[in-house]
């Protein structure tokens, strides 16, 4: 809780408040047009960038074997809670969001798309962050206790062994603060709707 902390989160608030100032069509709609597109084909790059890096091989083999003597139902539990974070279930989001669309919209393709695209996405973050644990651990498996966190301590090494790549870096980063930034949006728009 020091005083940058309580700034960088006012200044993420505002810019939150902003965009939904601006409304669905005008704020989010825009904002997510240009913002989800670049951070995802950046990330299919820095994977496939990664893949190519010693070792890298065996962190997308662990990452893709499943291994079904760590099957249990905590791990069932826990997959339940990230499908429910990850789509937005029972927030009120996807009801906010869904009560904008034009009627006719075939909504059952509209959630087969969300879907198939926040699945493609959670693959494509593990194919990025998994193997370039591997390639910078050694193959240490144990590496990937870090939790979320991983991404912050993992990615930078990533850009470090590239050309321009504390350019990419810098961009990667602001794509993920924008990513975070809709998921607020996200949030806050549903109660600015319920108001």
């Amino acid at each position: 809780n020091t005083p940058e902390s309580m700034l960088f989160m006012l200044i993420f608030m505002g810019l939150t408040y902003a965009v939904v100032a601006l409304g669905v069509n005008k704020g989010i709609e825009k904002a997510n047009l240009i913002m989800m597109p670049a951070l995802i084909i950046m990330a299919v790059a820095i994977a496939i960038y990664t893949l190519t890096m010693p070792g890298a091989v065996e962190g997308a083999l662990y990452y893709l074997t499943p291994d079904f003597s760590k099957f249990s139902p905590e791990l069932v539990i826990g997959a339940l809670g990230q499908m429910f974070y990850s789509l937005s279930l029972a927030m009120g989001i996807m009801i906010t969001y869904g009560s904008y669309m034009p009627d006719g919209e075939d909504i059952e393709k509209s959630v087969g798309q969300i879907e198939l695209f926040d699945t493609g996405v959670a693959l494509l973050a593990g194919l990025m962050i998994i193997p370039a644990v591997f390639a910078f651990s050694g193959g240490d498996s144990e590496a990937l206790n870090a939790g979320p966190g991983l991404m912050f301590v993992t990615m930078p090494k990533v850009f470090a062994s590239m050309q321009l790549g504390t350019l990419i870096g810098i961009t990667f980063f602001v794509l993920v603060f924008f990513a975070a930034l809709t998921s607020c949006i996200s949030l806050y728009e549903t109660v600015v709707s319920i108001l």
